[in-house]
């Protein structure tokens, strides 16, 4: 299996490490893209910037991805129909990325490891979990703002 792990521009070596250095992770393929932190993968790949179509592609190419909560990455995700796990950074999380986390973990669109311990065995079930399906809303008030402007 293809794991994706994206920190966006956040540290968060403690995920990284914890991934990287374990054995339990040994039987996948996984890739990093890590923030200017202090911990360097050592027994995997890993990026630190790329443009958005490449991460797109890097995305696509993933049968999973584990993300800390960063809206624009879960989003991103959402729309692109992947399977996804949470990991949030405890004592770093803002109002909005708490609110984020519980509207994905309620509405089922993936699955939150609170633990660096349950990232294993929720990465054995993902394949084949059960989750709704996300779409997205558009905004429906663009063409009454515009004629509101215009007028």
């Amino acid at each position: 299996m293809k794991i994706l792990v994206t920190v966006g521009a956040k540290k968060y070596d403690s995920l990284v490490e914890y991934i990287d250095s374990k054995s339990e992770f040994n039987d996948l393929s996984i890739e990093f893209q890590i923030a200017k932190g202090k911990y360097i993968p050592k027994n995997n790949p890993y990026f630190t910037f790329t443009d958005s179509a490449d991460f797109e592609r890097k995305i696509l190419e993933a049968d999973a991805v584990i993300t800390n909560a960063e809206a624009e990455t879960i989003y991103k995700l959402l729309e692109m129909k992947k399977r996804f796990i949470i990991v949030p950074h405890f004592g770093k999380l803002k109002k909005h990325q708490v609110k984020i986390i519980n509207f994905v973990w309620k509405s089922r669109y993936a699955f939150v490891a609170n633990e660096f311990i349950q990232l294993k065995i929720l990465l054995e079930i993902i394949s084949d979990y059960n989750f709704s399906e996300y779409s997205k809303e558009s905004f429906s008030k663009a063409e009454e703002i515009l004629e509101f402007l215009l007028s």
